[in-house]
């Protein structure tokens, strides 16, 4: 039977996975989720999320990061980390929860 995954955004972000709190990586990747679940199953562009994480100032680098942070949700959502089914799915250019 697989667990529901909770999500609690007011105060600290955090999710859990049944009863197991799920570790959530740094606040980088925490923004990146809050904005996935505000968007309530709809694609966020590339662009959103790093507005979002870096602001006006985004570095040369953040579409590689991004993709790093979602790789490190993946991980930490997905039982076992299984890429196949995952919560987070790469939809033409962005993502959605």
């Amino acid at each position: 039977m697989e667990e529901r995954l909770r999500f609690a955004l007011l105060g600290p972000v955090r999710a859990w996975r049944g009863e197991d709190e799920v570790d959530l990586g740094p606040p980088q990747q925490r923004t990146v989720l809050v904005v996935l679940l505000l968007a309530q199953g709809s694609q966020v562009l590339t662009s959103g999320l790093i507005d979002a994480v870096w602001g006006t100032k985004a570095p040369a680098s953040a579409p590689g990061s991004l993709r790093t942070y979602v790789h490190g949700l993946r991980r930490a959502l997905e039982p076992g980390g299984d890429p196949v089914s995952s919560v987070i799915r790469s939809t033409g250019d962005g993502y959605q929860l």
